[in-house]
């Protein structure tokens, strides 16, 4: 039996038919380890990107319930930590906002005017009667003295619209002395205000939603309480969004009613006048000489009575 002969080609090809193969073996090998690491960095990245965006979701829900399109699994993460929301920052005042048309302009108005008439009583009176009948009110009245001293103070309230006409109906009372008035224009802040209540209005919305579909006790508490605390917030926004209001549509203003003094007459007293004067001025001139006398004359008695003691002694010594 013949054996093949190994000669050097074939010694060759096997050579290089075992070397392909390790390639082929090792470029597999390649490519699977390259996979595997690109599978392993991407993982990576999409927990990274998804703890971002749950932490995003969670902050944006939690600073000021601005956002009208946030889903509820925003909510979600609210309900797990109750505490973390804040809405006292959502609403910042931007002075770089347009400013808004005159006709949606708010502005409040607050001021002084002071007035002299002839009965501050009387006016003071007279002035709350026209003050109820324009649609305002008077917060405060105060009146004081009579006569010369008297006066009046009232706190007003009237509509923004009727101030001009209110201060003219001051000046038929009397005199109008002072008038400061100072208008604080709130459009911007009144914006905000409307802004962060319907965000609050929609984050209630959800969180009512959220609370009626919570399997667990746990769940419930915490919707409660999320739920609770963003109503006592809209309530309190509410209330200075109504107080803001009244300040708008009604302006203040302190009055203050002094009396109006009268002109002093002169009468002439005429020769008879002078005459009756002139006696007047001689009898309290006696009277005030007899007075000074009378004080004087115990002490005059008094220094006679020594200087001739004093004589007296002096001659019988011999001393003059």
């Amino acid at each position: 039996m013949n054996h093949p002969t190994l000669d050097d080609d074939r010694i060759a090809s096997m050579r290089s038919s075992v070397m392909q193969a390790v390639d082929q073996d090792i470029n597999r090998r390649s490519r699977r380890a390259r996979r595997t690491i690109g599978l392993a960095a991407a993982s990576v990245l999409v927990v990274g990107a998804g703890s971002i965006g749950v932490d995003a979701l969670s902050n944006m829900s939690t600073s000021s319930d601005d956002s009208a399109g946030t889903s509820s699994q925003s909510d979600s993460r609210l309900i797990e930590q109750p505490g973390t929301s804040s809405l006292e920052d959502s609403g910042s005042e931007s002075a770089d906002k347009p400013l808004a048309p005159e006709d949606d302009r708010k502005v409040i108005t607050t001021g002084s005017i002071s007035v002299t008439v002839k009965q501050p009583r009387v006016t003071a009176q007279q002035l709350s009667a026209y003050v109820d009948s324009i649609g305002g009110r008077v917060d405060s009245r105060t009146e004081d003295g009579t006569g010369e001293d008297a006066s009046a103070d009232l706190l007003i309230r009237v509509p923004s619209s009727k101030l001009t006409a209110t201060i003219a109906q001051l000046k038929t009372y009397g005199t109008v002395e002072t008038v400061s008035l100072r208008n604080d224009d709130v459009t911007a802040a009144s914006k905000d205000l409307d802004a962060r209540i319907d965000a609050l209005e929609l984050s209630i919305g959800r969180l009512e939603k959220l609370l009626g579909t919570a399997s667990n006790n746990r769940s419930i508490i915490a919707a409660e309480s999320a739920l609770t605390k963003r109503q006592s917030q809209l309530e309190q926004l509410e209330s200075q969004q109504r107080s803001m209001d009244g300040q708008v549509e009604l302006s203040t203003i302190q009055v203050s009613l002094a009396q109006k003094l009268g002109v002093e007459s002169v009468e002439p007293g005429g020769f008879k006048g002078g005459l009756t004067n002139g006696w007047n001025a001689l009898v309290s001139t006696v009277n005030n000489v007899v007075e000074v006398a009378g004080t004087l004359l115990p002490w005059a008695a008094i220094a006679v009575l020594v200087y001739g003691a004093y004589r007296l002694v002096s001659r019988r010594r011999g001393w003059s």
